[in-house]
């Protein structure tokens, strides 16, 4: 069995940085073509955002954790 790695790329509606993070994210997936995929997240509604514990758009999970360092002692959830 292989392992997967899934990259999710969340952003809020409008998110100027939407193209770049996913162009970046297909880069990232391109050197494990067998194994990962990009998967893109809009986060529309403040409880949607804290439902999925949004901290900002850009945001980028790979295989459910933020890249963010410290995201994980965060609660700022938010679309703004």
């Amino acid at each position: 069995m292989s392992a997967t790695i899934t990259i999710e790329c969340l952003f809020a509606p409008g998110c100027s940085s939407r193209d770049h993070t996913l162009e970046l994210a297909r880069r990232v997936a391109a050197d494990f073509p067998a194994v990962a995929t990009v998967r893109e997240t809009t986060i529309a509604t403040p409880e949607e955002a804290a439902r999925l514990h949004f901290l900002g758009s850009p945001s980028v999970r790979v295989n459910g954790r933020d890249i963010e360092p410290g995201a994980e002692d965060r609660a700022d959830f938010g679309l703004g």
